[in-house]
């Protein structure tokens, strides 16, 4: 299943239970330094600025950002921190602050000014890992790994209907999974369908293991949402989905991280999948692996889910594999890392074509381990994170699975003559050092201007993550 780690340590460790990621394994680094702050305006002006304009300051703040940013209608961002906020949630590991969504709103004086929308308690979800989705009338819906019942949540958000009041969550779906069941622990964001159902995918217990569920609202206000499981995941087919969904013509596509090709290691080395709606009201939805990786210098090990791009081809990223190879160090397989992208069949019913586009290499300054997806930009440049590598500075705390290096930003450029070598470009290499941020889990958002935000899940002035901005 995806590498489980303690977002906002520097040295990271791989867990079968995120449980073990608890306090007690944090080490922190305080560090306290000048930030610049930028507003997007003053980004976009510059030919290539990258600015640090917030800073998490652990508990009562949030702590430990994994998920990406929504930018909102207002050009305010929004978002969720894993960790922080006031209230504790125990654990047969230890206590740990529940987790917060957030709202980063541009002030004067080129600043921004975060607000706490909502502070988990444990009953009403806890550990919040992916990206926020606003509906219609604006109101906010993710998903949590863990708390509601015990197994995870999909909760709602709903703003209040007076300027400065205060947000509503609600849990409107429990993952009911035991440690040993398979709909248990959603890590990934959720997926707005047709009627306004919701559809997200939840881990399972381990190899092989996951679901797919989607979430009906009420026919009445004031009843219940309707959930129920629409797929199974089984070891052949992929297992252990951690990303949520993309939708073309209906179907939803998604990543799993095990299973399917069992060449890497024990767990398999992931797959990419469709799920197919049913003809009938009420009839099983139909998956179809469109790609089972293998081992490098195919890419491996998906974490983040896929974006769609011209003529229905689908881009994401692995977190291992690839034809990198050394210096990176990773139990399911070889290789740093790679960007994959997958075109669709000319004849229905035909196969995908895969192309590793890019494999990261961890070394002169080059990125490694990618967790997150790609946002694609205009002229299909693909824009996106690593957790570890790039340009190692003296000091810099990070160094994980072989690597040195807190993490990147990077641009991939496409081949100008169709079946060339795509051209990737370090932008920023993080350093955990004089507020900077450091190991970024999830992938970027693109505004308007063409301003790129993101969060990262340690570094800045007190060690608990940041949110950041940079403009290419």
């Amino acid at each position: 299943m995806p590498v489980r780690q303690v977002g906002v340590d520097y040295t990271l460790v791989s867990s079968t239970d995120l449980g073990e990621q608890m306090t007690n394994y944090r080490i922190r680094f305080m560090l306290v330094a000048a930030v610049v702050i930028l507003a997007a305006s003053d980004v976009a002006a510059q030919a290539l600025t990258y600015a640090t304009i917030y800073s998490f300051q652990g508990p009562p703040d949030g702590d430990g950002p994994r998920g990406g940013l929504l930018l909102g209608k207002n050009g305010s961002l929004y978002g969720t921190t894993c960790y922080g906020g006031p209230n504790e949630c125990a654990s047969a590991f230890g206590d740990y602050a529940c987790g917060t969504v957030f709202e980063l709103r541009h002030a004067q004086g080129n600043t921004w000014k975060e607000t706490i929308l909502h502070n988990f308690s444990g009953s009403d979800g806890a550990l919040p890992n992916a990206s926020l989705v606003f509906d219609s009338a604006g109101v906010l819906y993710s998903t949590t790994e863990s708390g509601g019942a015990g197994a995870g949540t999909i909760f709602s958000l709903t703003p209040p209907s007076v300027a400065g009041g205060t947000w509503t969550e609600s849990v409107i779906y429990n993952f009911t999974g035991s440690l040993n069941n398979v709909n248990r622990t959603p890590w990934g964001a959720v997926l707005i369908g047709p009627g306004g159902t919701l559809y997200t995918t939840a881990e399972g217990d381990c190899c092989g293991s996951g679901t797919a569920v989607g979430v009906s609202p009420p026919t009445k206000q004031g009843s219940p949402w309707t959930g129920s499981v629409i797929y199974t995941f089984g070891y052949t087919a992929g297992g252990n989905p951690p990303a949520g969904f993309v939708s073309e013509a209906g179907s939803l596509y998604g990543t799993t991280f095990e299973g399917s090709d069992q060449g890497c290691g024990v767990g398999g080395c992931g797959a990419v999948y469709e799920l197919t709606p049913p003809v009938a009201a009420g009839g099983a939805w139909t998956e179809t692996t469109i790609h089972s990786f293998g081992n490098a210098p195919d890419a491996g090990g998906p974490q983040a889910g896929l974006v769609i791009g011209t003529g229905g081809v689908l881009y994401g990223t692995t977190f291992f594999g690839g034809s990198g190879g050394a210096p990176c160090e990773f139990e399911n397989g070889p290789g740093c890392g790679a960007v994959f992208q997958l075109t669709p069949p000319a004849e229905a019913g035909g196969p995908w074509t895969e192309t590793v586009i890019y494999g990261f290499t961890g070394t002169n300054g080059d990125g490694a381990f990618p967790a997150g997806g790609v946002v694609l930009g205009p002229n299909g440049v693909l824009y996106g994170t690593t957790q570890y590598g790039g340009s190692v500075i003296a000091g810099s705390p990070c160094n994980n699975y072989g690597v040195s290096g807190c993490g990147t930003v990077s641009q991939l450029t496409p081949p100008i003559v169709p079946g060339g070598a795509w051209t990737e470009t370090v932008l920023h290499s993080f350093s955990g050092l004089d507020g900077d941020g450091a190991i970024p889990w999830a992938g970027l958002t693109l505004s308007s201007d063409g301003v790129l935000f993101g969060t990262t899940s340690a570094g800045g002035t007190a060690g608990y993550g940041t949110v950041l901005a940079i403009k290419p």
